[in-house]
């Protein structure tokens, strides 16, 4: 691996380096799953992660939903593991390799994982890869653990974690909700002062933990003004903004704070600020933490219109670079006062 502050630029260069990866670029370890690595000029597009079907089914439907999305048409080579100790784990992986064939993609390695063990499909030779499989090597895996911590990405145990950090926080959230019903309500001029002071405050929010020691966890105070503010969509829109044209340090640090205020809100203000962590999760590459925080989001407001197109966007793997595109369609003072000349036709 070359060091990088972009996940999507991290080069694997061998089969011991890539098993070592997949924690992180699931988000936790993958168990009894299918898991593709789609690329193209040898940059990653989207990792994508499959329970395995159900010994005996039809893989067809399976097969189907491995290769229905966009990131599958932009592909020009694929990685293939399969983590399971299943009888039939080397022909779902053989399975998944026919159908790049048949599409005119490239495998590049396809591999079978079980207990900490590895072997790889394409390698005939015994002795490099054993059909018991081998061990990966300790120092790559200390390498590739290393790179990744360096840009601030760290696998959970398992989904499960995902969940519970984005979980309701009963205490919590009773405390916020009463500090968002004391704020005073602001009309006009002081509306506006309202609005930039909560896109202040979360920015230098951001900023104290630039020096790489962290920043502490947000205080009551800062997560009553984030909550608030980010129901109203110019400040969302503007942070998000902000967001999106940050470097992968700071979108790390965004996504911290928009996670610990996800688990701290109370019901009605959620949804905003998860797909807020949804974004910022899908922009630094962690589609399951992106895929858990839009569920979270949804269960609290159902119809949230921007949850459900970045729900979409991700179900039909998007890259994170279409967002990107999408925001630097838009200028900061769009996002912060609407469209600006609309309003002046308007006026």
């Amino acid at each position: 691996m070359t060091p990088s502050p972009d996940p999507t630029a991290l080069a694997l260069t061998s089969p011991d380096a890539l098993v070592a990866a997949l924690p992180y670029l699931v988000g936790f370890p993958p168990s009894e799953s299918g898991v593709i690595l789609w690329l193209r000029g040898r940059r990653l597009l989207l990792t994508q992660r499959l329970d395995l079907p159900a010994q005996g089914d039809d893989m067809g439907a399976w097969l189907d939903a491995a290769w229905g999305h966009l990131a599958a048409q932009e592909a020009d080579e694929i990685v293939i593991a399969v983590v399971s100790g299943r009888a039939d784990a080397l022909r779902l992986a053989a399975a998944l390799a026919d159908v790049a064939s048949t599409r005119g993609v490239d495998v590049r390695d396809q591999l079978v994982l079980h207990e900490g063990r590895w072997r790889s499909l394409l390698c005939t030779d015994e002795q490099c890869c054993p059909s018991d499989g081998r061990i990966i090597d300790e120092r790559v895996a200390a390498h590739v653990a290393a790179e990744f911590t360096g840009v601030g990405l760290s696998p959970v145990a398992a989904r499960e974690a995902l969940v519970a950090e984005l979980e309701h926080d009963p205490v919590r959230s009773a405390q916020v909700a009463e500090c968002v019903a004391a704020l005073p309500r602001r009309q006009g001029p002081a509306h506006e002062q309202a609005r930039d002071e909560a896109i202040d405050a979360f920015l230098a929010a951001l900023d104290a933990g630039s020096d790489g020691r962290g920043a502490d966890a947000p205080s009551l105070e800062e997560v009553t003004v984030l909550l608030a503010g980010l129901d109203d969509v110019r400040v969302r829109d503007t942070l998000l903004w902000e967001v999106s044209h940050a470097e992968p340090d700071r979108q790390l640090r965004a996504l911290r704070h928009f996670v610990s205020a996800t688990s701290q809100a109370p019901p009605g203000l959620v949804a905003p600020v998860a797909t807020c962590a949804a974004i910022a999760s899908w922009l630094v590459g962690d589609g399951a933490r992106a895929q858990v925080a839009l569920d979270r989001a949804l269960r609290d407001r159902s119809d949230y219109s921007l949850a459900l197109l970045v729900q979409h966007s991700v179900r039909i793997g998007l890259p994170p670079r279409a967002w990107r595109e999408a925001m630097s369609g838009l200028t900061r003072e769009q996002c912060r006062h609407g469209d600006t000349g609309e309003r002046a036709r308007a006026s």
